[in-house]
This record gives C-alpha cells, structure tokens and sequence, in this order.
C-alpha cells in the first residue's frame, strides 16, 4: 500500500507539476484560516481524494515493480489527479484574493493570475500533446488484423486476455472483419451468464451446457456445466485455436488433444493426428506482416505487449519443434529431424534481425549445441561452435540476473576449448 501511494505521489509531480498539489495545499489552508463560504465543498473534494487514494492503495493487488502493471495503475490515478487539479484552481484564486487584499491596484494581480494559468496550461500542452496524440498509432489495431487473418476459414477462436480479447472483437464486431470466425471469451464462459447470451449470437458454435467447469455436473438449478474437452468434442467439426494462451485450470483436454503453434495463438488438434514439421513449417511461416521494431515501445504501454508477441510468433515454431525433439518416446532419427529443423528455423530468423529478444540468443545456442550432438555431416561443427559461443556469450553480457549465467558462461568456455581442438585436429589432417 505505501508503496503504491508513495509511486502515485510521484506520478502527480510529474503529470500535474509539484505547483497543482502546492496550490491544493493551498487551497485547504486558505479554506481553514479563512472559514470560506466554499470551505465544505473543498473539504468534500479532500476526503474524494484522500479517500479514493487510501482505497485503491489498499485493494490494488497488481505488482507494479512490472511496468505493464504500473501503466495498468497509473491509469487510475487519473481522476485522483483532476481533482488535484480543481483544489489547484481553487488555491490559486484564494491566493490571488489574499494578495489583492494588500494591493491598491487589483488589475495587476487579476492580469497576473490569468498570466500564470495560460502559462502552466500551455506548458503542460507542449510537454504532453506529444504523448497524448495518438492518432498515428495503429500498432494494435495492426496486431488484431494481422491475428485475425490468420485463421483459416470458419475457424473458432477462443480468447483470452484484454489484448487480444479486445482488439480481436472490436475488429470482428465493430468493423466487420472477418464475420466467418467465432470469437468466444474463455474467461467469460465461465459465468453463468455468457454462454446463454453468446450462444444466441453464434448459432454454428454448440455449447453442451451453460457454463465451462473443469467438472461436469447439473447443479440445483438446472445449470449444466460441460468441460474443455467436451466443448471440443462437440464442435471438432471446426478448427479452434486459442488466443492468447489457455486457462490451466481445464486439463481434461490433454489426453485426446495437443496444441501447436500458430503465430501468437495455438490450434488444437488430435493427437491420433502425428505432426508433420515441414507441413507445419510452411503454415505457420510469415503469418503475420509485421514491421514494428523489437523494443520500440514503453514497457508499460499494451503496444509493447502487441509487439512483444508478434516478435515471439516468429520463433514459436522453432521453439515448439525443439521442445517436441526432446521428447524421450521419439526415436533417434526423429531427433535428429526435429533439431535440425529448430535449429534451421532459429537461425534464419536470428540472422534477418539485428535487434531481438536476447532469449532467441539463449535459444539458438541451445540448439546449435543440439545440432553439434547429432553430428550431422551436412553441417560444419566449427560453425555450430562459432554460432554457440558468440550467442551464449551474447545473452549472458544482457541477462546478469539469469541464475543459469554462471552454466552459460562455462558452457562458453568450453566450446572455445573444443573449437581450438576442432582446429588443431583439422590441421593434423591436412
């Protein structure tokens, strides 16, 4: 809670500038001393705020040392700083009445006053209109139509999150994209409410009960609840995919079905269905037509958010195939072909982009080190080894706070060492 109010203290100094809470202190002063006629309605707007601080500091439970989060809060302090504002207002015209009081020609302070205020409203225009003209940012509505003309046709998309559960249906209702698809909230399903309205909406999606619920059941009230699993069953006849990512609290879906990657979404699909890597390769590559570059946004704003995910969309793949590789069930030849795969993948994205995020680093040095285990002749070890020890080494000098850095960096010492032997046993041969 102080922590919260200490950062909210923070954030009207430097919205507002430290003069609007001044003159609000002001105001209550002035209030005081003079017993003003006014004196109960800036003592409402006091409480209003110290009350709605108190409270928020005291319920929010988002943890702002995440920048998301902090611009997630910072947007509530909005309406504490308004009424910042309107106290600051109040003690600037107290604080004019005071002086003009000791003043014969009054024209001056009034001429003053009105000086003072154009002068820190136009201030906070020019300091802020930048940040807050954002009739050029299409990086949301770009990542909702890119996400949404992925999908093949008539497919079902389950939604999770404000990110693409926002964009995804603003475009999709409001702006007619894509009328084919069937967009259903996978948090929303869970109240009793959802089902019935939505269902009168997307008549070719069948829901088997009332509410999604891990246990199936009819309760008292004629409520029927179905599982992940049984949705699924119901509507195989179509495609679903989930975006972005699943509610873990529904397993029961795990035993007849898995999810492979697509894009920033995943599709289900059977598991009497096997994965065919070069099949799934040309799906899902060059999905979307993304520009933005990696890290271009603030931290704590959703374009950050967008443009994290699209960036993640482009290794999903290769992260997907490498994870499948390490499976202990597949055979050895199986292997080989899956890591070759990941490997291919992870280093063709790597070396179209200069700036990226440093676990692709981590990544592809794993799965060089992979690639150095099968021994494949079709690929020269000296450069695995090359390609490993400059990308470890890259991600250890930008992730200090990994635990596994220590590991990392003897792993980088150790393939300088089998590159030397690599050259020296290449030397002897010739």
């Amino acid at each position: 809670m102080k922590e919260i109010l200490m950062f909210q203290i923070s954030h009207m100094f430097t919205e507002v500038t430290p003069l609007a809470p001044a003159l609000a202190i002001l105001a209550l002063i002035f209030c005081v001393i003079n017993r003003s006629s006014n004196m109960s309605e800036v003592g409402l707007f006091a409480i209003m705020l110290l009350g709605y601080s108190l409270f928020f500091s005291w319920r929010a439970n988002l943890d702002i040392a995440k920048p998301l989060f902090l611009g997630v809060v910072e947007r509530f302090w909005m309406q504490s700083n308004i009424v910042v504002c309107v106290l600051a207002g109040l003690g600037l015209a107290s604080l004019a009445r005071s002086v003009s009081v000791k003043l014969t020609n009054k024209h001056w302070i009034f001429y003053t006053e009105w000086i003072f205020t154009v002068v820190l409203v136009a201030r906070q225009i020019s300091v802020n209109y930048s940040l807050c003209d954002q009739s050029s940012n299409y990086v949301v509505d770009t990542f909702g139509r890119n996400i949404l003309s992925s999908f093949p046709l008539n497919a079902i998309i389950l939604l999770r999150g404000d990110l693409p559960g926002n964009s995804l249906r603003y475009l999709h209702y409001c702006e007619g994209l894509r009328p084919d698809l069937s967009l259903v909230d996978q948090e929303m399903m869970t109240y009793d409410w959802y089902v019935p309205k939505i269902a009168k909406h997307l008549l070719n999606v069948h829901f088997p009960g009332n509410r999604w619920n891990p246990v199936e059941t009819k309760l008292p009230d004629g409520t029927a609840t179905f599982s992940l699993l049984r949705f699924l069953k119901v509507n195989e006849h179509r495609e679903i995919f989930v975006c972005i990512g699943l509610n873990e609290g529904d397993p029961t879906w795990r035993k007849s079905y898995s999810l492979w990657p697509w894009g920033s979404c995943e599709k289900f699909v059977p598991t009497n269905i096997p994965f065919d890597a070069e099949e799934w390769i040309t799906l899902t590559t060059n999905l979307y037509n993304w520009t933005e570059e990696y890290g271009k946004f603030e931290q704590s704003s959703w374009e950050a958010v967008a443009n994290g995910e699209m960036w993640e969309a482009r290794v999903k793949t290769a992260f997907f195939i490498f994870d499948l590789a390490e499976s202990a069930h597949l055979s050895a030849a199986v292997k080989n072909q899956l890591y070759f795969y990941s490997y291919k993948l992870y280093r063709e994205v790597i070396n179209k982009q200069e700036n990226h995020p440093i676990t692709w680093h981590k990544n592809y040095a794993i799965a060089c080190e992979r690639m150095l285990r099968q021994q494949r002749r079709d690929i020269d070890p000296g450069m695995l080894l090359d390609d490993a020890i400059k990308h470890f080494s890259a991600y250890a000098s930008k992730a200090k706070d990994d635990n596994q850095r220590d590991a990392i960096l003897h792993a980088v010492q150790y393939f300088k060492e089998e590159r030397l032997r690599l050259k020296h046993s290449l030397k002897g041969n010739t």
